[in-house]
């Protein structure tokens, strides 16, 4: 009572549509009971029987208007109504009638009254103010679609899943007309639900008839309303429709609509990062709490988004600092306010800093010591670095070289690099300094029997900064067109939390060089992903959308690689991830370093033939002088 009249009073539209509701009901009530006795005495009006304007009547509209307003039906919206608003109107007439019955022996209406019609006033009482409702609800929605009629031509949905979500989301369609969607019906795999109807809507098929139904039905948007499914059959509803040209949505997580509704704003499109060729990996890290709690960590490239992702993952195993090392003060700063605000972890230190500043990350490692390094920082784009060559060897292999003779000199326990699979079988000048960075941690892994050393091979990290993924968010969102350097061109893909964990279990397993590299399944051929994406952004392949084959931007491989024929690859103890033995040098490693520095004699002349040769001849000279490190066999 105290919550109705503080809403009364603080609003006086409230009061009013309150005050007109709770009268509007009063008045059928007692319309009801005029029916009843119609009703029970053949169609002829027997006044004596009607009890409204005696005591017992009164008595009973008392109690009507207190559980009226009991169960807040003064305040239920008529445009809607649903199932839960007609229960609460049953019970407020029904705890009406049951109380106001014993009082009318009390009060002596024992002559001239009919249980029979008070029990047929109840039944048509309910019918009355819930075919009021109902009707309402029906001429709201009429008006609704009708004012909101646009010209565009409706689009036949599918929903995927005759559950709960399913329900719930074919009547928040229902009721937003303005979107445009005809709901062709339902596809599940439940035999118990096979030519069911929901609302009207029929369960069409089992969820392996989708391209048939598309096809049949002009289906143009298929929405995924299982929450609790698994990513397998979300992959598969995928897969079933990828030939065909419907958009694709989803509904989110069951943790997110915990509170049971579901809201056409809560549909969404899928996102790519779930639909891998494969399950998403996730691993035990306890063995990385084993080498970081207490430690000092140093993340290069900390800002990046490899970086900034390891530095969150990091800060949970217990380090005694971390030394977040870039040059983008930005993006040092925002993470470093993360660490801070979000994780409470104050033993942050921020360094702004070049790799290629020998001085500076001298200065670093002087003064904090770290003993264990993630290096991310690089160049990375394989089209800019063929037009800066230099840049991509100054960075890459120079500024790699720098924290390795820092960690060496400085006695750090463990360094890890990140390196890529275009390292394999490098044709671009990306790929040929990676590669080569990938031997310089073998080279100084072999050279001390104090620290472990490791690098990792990333395929394409979806979502990461630069990755396929954004860019071709942003060519949709500013040009419409997609551009794709070669239709047979494939790639691997991995996602952020999973490079990351890749680059954590490879610092617990690191030693002397070895490079790991995560098990990412098939490689996706880049022209499919493109129509993928297309669809499940939501739009239509040559019409919103279209893609364009441009050529090879400059020593682009077509296929990349894991690993070459050289190498000796080995199953690990962890499932996810296989390693690539290290290679014994034959060479003096005097001489591999004569021609590490030789590379940076030649970068100086600026000539990028000259510069891509130097590179080409560091690692021909060093594969003719390297050998099986499991069998002594010479590699050739």
């Amino acid at each position: 009572m105290r919550k109705f009249f503080s809403r009364v009073f603080r609003n006086r539209a409230v009061l009013e549509s309150a005050v007109a509701k709770l009268m509007l009901d009063i008045i059928l009530y007692n319309i009801s009971t005029f029916i009843a006795v119609l009703i029970r005495f053949d169609f002829t009006l027997r006044a004596s029987y009607l009890h409204i304007d005696d005591h017992f009547g009164i008595l009973e509209n008392l109690f009507f208007v207190i559980f009226n307003i009991a169960f807040g039906l003064p305040f239920q919206s008529f445009e809607f109504t649903s199932v839960k608003e007609i229960t609460d109107v049953f019970i407020a007439i029904a705890f009406s009638k049951l109380l106001a019955f014993p009082f009318g022996y009390i009060l002596g209406v024992r002559q001239n009254f009919s249980r029979g019609a008070y029990f047929i006033s109840f039944l048509v009482a309910f019918l009355l103010l819930s075919i009021g409702r109902l009707s309402y609800r029906v001429f709201y929605e009429k008006r609704r679609k009708f004012g909101n009629k646009s010209n565009k031509r409706e689009k036949n949905v599918l929903i995927i899943g005759a559950g709960d979500a399913g329900e719930k989301l074919l009547r928040e369609i229902l009721s937003h007309p303005e979107l445009n969607y005809r709901v062709i019906g339902f596809l599940d795999d439940d035999p118990r639900k096979k030519r069911t109807t929901i609302h009207g809507y029929p369960v069409i098929a089992e969820i392996n008839r989708l391209p048939y139904v598309i096809d049949k039905y002009a289906v143009d948007v298929v929405i995924f309303a299982i929450p609790t499914a698994s990513k397998e059959l979300l992959k598969k509803v995928v897969s079933l429709s990828s030939s065909k040209n419907v958009e694709i949505k989803t509904l989110p997580a069951i943790w997110e609509i915990v509170s049971g509704r579901v809201t056409i704003q809560d549909v969404k499109n899928v996102e790519l990062e779930d639909l891998l060729p494969r399950a998403s990996i996730r691993m035990n890290l306890e063995p990385v709490r084993n080498y970081l709690n207490g430690k000092t960590v140093l993340i290069t490239g900390a800002g990046g988004s490899i970086g900034s992702e390891i530095v969150r993952q990091v800060v949970d195993f217990g380090p005694k600092a971390i030394i977040l090392l870039g040059r983008g003060e930005n993006r040092i700063f925002d993470i470093e306010r993360e660490l801070i605000e979000n994780k409470s972890f104050d033993r942050v230190i921020p360094v702004i800093c070049d790799i290629r500043n020998r001085e500076k990350v001298y200065k670093v490692f002087e003064e904090y010591k770290p003993e264990v390094i993630f290096h991310t920082a690089a160049h990375k784009h394989v089209p800019l670095m063929e037009k800066n060559p230099d840049e991509a060897v100054i960075n890459n292999i120079f500024g790699t070289k720098n924290i390795l003779d820092a960690s060496i000199d400085f006695g750090a326990e463990r360094f890890i690099n990140i390196s890529t699979d275009k390292a394999v079988n490098p044709v671009s000048v990306m790929g040929l300094t990676k590669r080569i960075t990938e031997i310089m941690v073998m080279i100084y892994a072999q050279k001390t029997d104090k620290a472990k050393f490791a690098s990792v091979r990333f395929g394409n990290v979806l979502g990461s900064r630069g990755s396929v993924v954004e860019i071709f968010k942003r060519q949709i969102k500013e040009t419409g067109i997609i551009t794709i350097t070669d239709p047979n061109m494939e790639r691997y893909f991995m996602l952020i939390p999973e490079a990351v964990q890749l680059v954590l279990i490879a610092g617990a397993m690191a030693n002397k060089g070895e490079i790991f590299v995560l098990k990412m399944g098939e490689p996706v051929n880049i022209l499919e992903f493109a129509q993928n994406f297309v669809r499940l952004s939501g739009k239509e392949i040559n019409k919103d959308v279209k893609i364009k084959i441009i050529g090879n931007r400059g020593n682009e491989k077509i296929k990349e690689e894991l690993w070459s024929e050289k190498e000796v690859v080995l199953q690990t103890e962890n499932p996810y991830i296989l390693m690539i033995s290290p290679y014994l040098f034959i060479a003096p490693y005097d001489s591999l370093f004569e021609k590490i520095e030789q590379i940076g004699t030649v970068t100086k002349t600026y000539n990028k033939e000259k510069i891509v040769k130097s590179l080409t001849d560091f690692i021909d000279y060093v594969e003719g002088n390297i050998k099986n490190s499991s069998t002594g066999e010479k590699l050739l």
